[in-house]
């Protein structure tokens, strides 16, 4: 099977040259899954007939240009791992003496990450391939993405308080808080701030 390095921009068909692009021959959609601090970036690609994709984890030796999932360096998350990706269709191409590890028709890539800030964020990120069929290679494309990322981590008592006056607050519940020793304390039904703050100052517990 011939498999050019050289990408072919032009062919010419039906006595015309037709221009092809890579992205109507590669069609992708992006969508997260998350789970607390974990979440997975889920890419579903879809070849049109007879076009492939290279594979994303591909041998160091080959000169094949691998697909890639890669997030935007960030303090809001950390890359955890390589992409995940099924496993690739494989053939040996005589002709450039090439093992080939590619992907056709429809599949799915994967890549995680562990979530590091609190804040909600919009992750960003690039998705890059080359598309060829069983004639020609057309040139690598790169194609930019967003995703909106919940924030992870302890969530502040403050974000339920729809008031607060210095050391005393009143929940979006309705029940009082009262901050002792700088920590906010929920104050029990049947007692008063007044009286439930010199409590915990005087040693009594919390429950």
């Amino acid at each position: 099977m011939l498999l050019p390095i050289m990408a072919l921009l032009l062919f010419v068909g039906n006595g015309k040259a037709q221009i092809e692009f890579p992205e109507d021959k590669v069609s992708w959609d992006f969508s997260l899954e998350q789970d607390g601090c974990e979440a997975t970036i889920i890419v579903k690609v879809t070849c049109v007939e007879h076009w492939h994709v290279y594979a994303a984890n591909l041998p160091e030796s080959s000169f094949l240009l691998p697909t890639e999932v890669e997030p935007d360096k960030s303090s809001n998350y950390e890359v955890v791992g390589k992409v995940i990706e099924p496993k690739p269709e494989f053939f040996h191409d005589e002709a450039a003496d090439e093992d080939i590890f590619q992907h056709s028709k429809s599949f799915t890539l994967k890549r995680k990450i562990k979530i590091t800030s609190a804040a909600d964020f919009t992750l960003k990120g690039r998705f890059s391939f080359q598309t060829c069929d069983e004639s020609h290679c057309l040139p690598p494309f790169d194609a930019d993405f967003s995703l909106k990322v919940k924030g992870c981590g302890e969530k502040k008592i403050e974000d339920s308080f729809s008031s607060q006056s210095g050391d005393e607050a009143k929940g979006k519940d309705g029940a009082d808080y009262v901050k002792v020793k700088k920590k906010w304390f929920k104050v029990p039904e049947g007692n008063s701030i007044m009286f439930y703050k010199r409590y915990l100052e005087l040693g009594g517990s919390y429950e």
